[in-house]
């Protein structure tokens, strides 16, 4: 069976992370919405649906996969949003049947000739398939940043599934509580370190070196190459590769190769990659009243329902030293925060801003940065990446 796995007209709900990335490609857990869907379908062809603006993005990132086809066979589309497992996908049978949830599409069974007809009106990201039965069917969908934060538990909980028994490596220095939970892939475990699994599992992944004095609580996942320094607190977490973490880190989510090294809070947030995090950099995530926080989406204010809301920062976001990051805030990529007090709690792509002045980010500049920053990560800034920014820089300027 074809296998199309896409995002739809809803991406920008997912803001900045996926000002920079499909959505399908926003870490959940240990793995990105984009690597679970595939572990389902291993002997299927699959093929990405995404924004034009980042179909070479895309295609270079995932060069295994077709993007954006010219035609399409009959086959069944995944939304990458969704939370799929092997119990649910069953659930999905028959011909030219579109299932819901919430009156939002999340699959579809359809005909090379539906298909076709469909992505010539715009497909997934424009609207719903036309003649088709409509099933209503019960999945984790999500549909914004914190909903993906919120479900950090059911993501590391269903990560374990596929990881048999723990590691059989003697780490006998390393106080462990409910060690059946703890799931540790040749780590660098250093002295004192406490890990409590008891409300939930805890996966440290390969070559990741937690130093002493270090309190991780489940649930929680330490991805690849991450270095987690002395004294650090992480709670109710997902870290991903090659990150440099300290300080207290609660109910976040961090994509990968992001630095925030030194003490300060982060809770309750969604950090891009390529970002550096400034020694105290600290935000808050709950409101003095109490009330449930809002966020700004597409020029609106969306009420997140929650009284626990953090930041969402976007890839290549600098912050200086002692930053301060109100509750529900958004920093959109390419952005340098350095001031006194807080910042807005909207800082647009390629904001430059210093002493509660707000100017544009220096494209060649930035450029330079990028280089530099993904080199010391042995990772190349490429072509194609530079051309994608220099796009995004010219819509928001045009904003």
């Amino acid at each position: 069976m074809n296998i199309y796995i896409y995002e739809d007209k809803r991406f920008s709900d997912f803001f900045p992370i996926s000002s920079t990335r499909a959505v399908f490609d926003i870490r959940f857990g240990k793995s990105t919405f984009l690597e679970r869907i595939t572990k389902l379908f291993p002997e299927h062809s699959v093929s990405l649906i995404v924004r034009d603006s980042l179909k070479e993005l895309v295609s270079e990132r995932h060069s295994n996969f077709e993007v954006n086809p010219e035609s399409f066979e009959e086959g069944l589309w995944i939304s990458g949003s969704v939370i799929w497992t092997k119990e649910n996908i069953k659930k999905l049978s028959g011909e030219n049947t579109a299932f819901m949830k919430n009156n939002r599409l999340v699959a579809a069974i359809l005909s090379s000739s539906n298909a076709n007809s469909w992505v010539s009106d715009g497909g997934p990201l424009s609207s719903n398939p036309a003649n088709v039965e409509l099933k209503n069917i019960e999945v984790h969908q999500c549909n914004y940043l914190w909903d993906i934060i919120k479900l950090i538990g059911v993501s590391i909980n269903d990560d374990i599934q596929d990881l048999g028994s723990r590691n059989p490596v003697d780490y006998h220095h390393v106080k462990m509580v409910n060690p059946e939970k703890i799931f540790i892939n040749n780590a660098n475990i250093m002295p004192g370190v406490l890990i409590n699994a008891e409300k939930g599992p805890v996966i440290i992944d390969k070559n990741a070196e937690i130093y002493g004095q270090t309190y991780i609580e489940g649930p929680a996942y330490i991805g690849p190459g991450t270095i987690i320094s002395a004294l650090t607190k992480i709670k109710n977490s997902a870290i991903g590769n090659n990150c440099k973490i300290g300080g207290e880190v609660d109910s976040s989510v961090i994509q990968g190769f992001t630095n925030k090294v030194h003490d300060g809070h982060l809770g309750d947030s969604f950090i891009g990659e390529w970002v550096n995090l400034g020694a105290g950099t600290s935000n808050s995530n709950l409101k003095n009243n109490y009330s449930s926080v809002k966020v700004r989406l597409n020029e609106e204010l969306v009420d997140t329902k929650s009284l626990h809301i953090g930041c969402f920062i976007g890839d290549h976001v600098k912050t200086a030293i002692g930053t301060l990051i109100n509750t529900g805030t958004t920093i959109g990529p390419a952005s340098m925060i350095s001031t006194y007090g807080f910042p807005p709690t909207h800082i647009p792509s390629f904001s430059w801003y210093v002493d509660r002045k707000n100017n544009r980010t220096d494209f060649d500049k930035f450029v330079a940065t990028a280089r530099e920053v993904q080199k010391r990560r042995k990772i190349n800034f490429s072509a194609i990446e530079e051309e994608f920014y220099k796009k995004l820089n010219i819509i928001n300027e045009s904003n």
